[in-house]
């Protein structure tokens, strides 16, 4: 995998510093080879070097360009993988030109140059590709580091603290995952990524309600985001909400028709509620849901017999029969819908 040592943000270089330096230090949290280094920087730069400190305090180079032209920048690739042990701490130490000296410096008189992505500006970027020795896969361990080390050059960096946040939520870590994915918040508030992990995090913890909060915040910036959308529809079923469980169900299986889960939960929120409304005498109520509900499952016998139970009930006999015998073609062998057949038709004749 790739890490990068970076440190666009010290990069406020004076007119006329003929030896400005930035500087970053990693230290590897595992045995890894290193298979290849990437040196970036812009016109200012001068002296490029990366090294590593072994863990017994000897010093080995990786690279070092002393008169550096963005023409170089490209991926440098060992003949042989390099063996850096667990305790090894890999640095940058890179050094600008912003003289009138410096031949490739843009401007003239020179002035003040910032980090920044145009050419103008300056980038302080070391790559390193990396492959993790030991069991498994061990990428996961190398990232949280650099996650960490990331937050230390920049404590309110997004992408930092989201990533350990979704990591320590995929390892049941909650309240670490609450704490950081908060933090991630606080710096970028309408990112609908991180609302839903959160939402996640604190439904995880027992807050539905803030967890709930969470989902719709990410809707509302995001209506089309079907994660969030789902998650909520969960935790409204889970809160016994059946019917705005039930419609956000449907949007998520309107923009995922195959979805097989989407569509039991959808059937399991659509029972309930028919089965609530034919209790408690709303016939008229249960019909539509059932309706919809052999709409959705057209095989399902035990549907078709409970939707013509109801049709009966509201005084549309046809309509009954039609559905017990729409039963026993899904299955023959349904003696519920057999009796409520011969029933239904006794009743017509009637």
């Amino acid at each position: 995998m790739l890490i990068q040592l970076e440190r666009d943000g010290l990069l406020h270089i004076p007119a006329g510093a003929a030896n400005f330096e930035v500087r970053d230090d990693f230290r590897l949290p595992l045995d890894v080879d290193l298979l290849a280094v990437y040196p970036h920087a812009h016109y200012l730069g001068h002296l490029l070097e990366g090294y590593a400190i072994l863990p017994g305090g000897a010093r080995l180079s990786l690279i070092r360009i002393p008169d550096w032209d963005p023409a170089w920048q490209a991926v440098y690739r060992y003949s042989a993988p390099v063996f850096l042990p667990k305790g090894t701490v890999l640095s940058m130490r890179f050094h600008y030109d912003n003289s009138e000296r410096n031949p490739r410096n843009p401007n003239s008189p020179p002035k003040v140059v910032v980090g920044g992505n145009q050419a103008a500006d300056e980038m302080a970027h070391l790559w390193f590709q990396l492959l993790p020795r030991g069991q498994g896969d061990q990428r996961m361990v190398l990232q949280e580091a650099i996650m960490q080390h990331r937050l230390e050059n920049y404590p309110a960096d997004f992408s930092a603290l989201f990533n350990l946040g979704a990591l320590r939520l995929s390892r049941k870590e909650i309240l670490p995952a609450i704490v950081y994915l908060q933090r991630a918040l606080r710096s970028e508030p309408e990112q609908p990524t991180a609302l839903n992990s959160l939402g996640v995090a604190l439904q995880s913890d027992g807050k539905s309600d803030e967890a709930a909060e969470q989902f719709r915040h990410a809707l509302r910036i995001q209506p089309d985001y079907t994660d969030a959308r789902y998650n909520l529809a969960n935790l409204l079923a889970m809160q016994g909400k059946m019917e705005e469980s039930a419609a956000n169900f449907r949007q998520v299986l309107a923009a995922i028709p195959g979805d097989v889960n989407v569509r039991e939960h959808l059937v399991a929120a659509l029972t309930q509620l028919g089965a609530s409304a034919f209790s408690d005498g709303r016939a008229r109520v249960a019909a539509d849901y059932y309706r919809e509900l052999v709409e959705l499952e057209p095989g399902n016998a035990d549907l078709h017999n409970n939707f013509g139970i109801v049709l009966v009930r509201i005084g549309d006999i046809s309509g009954g029969i039609e559905q017990f015998s729409a039963a026993l073609k899904a299955d023959p062998g349904h003696q519920p819908a057999r009796k409520n057949l011969d029933l239904a038709r006794k009743k017509l004749q009637q």
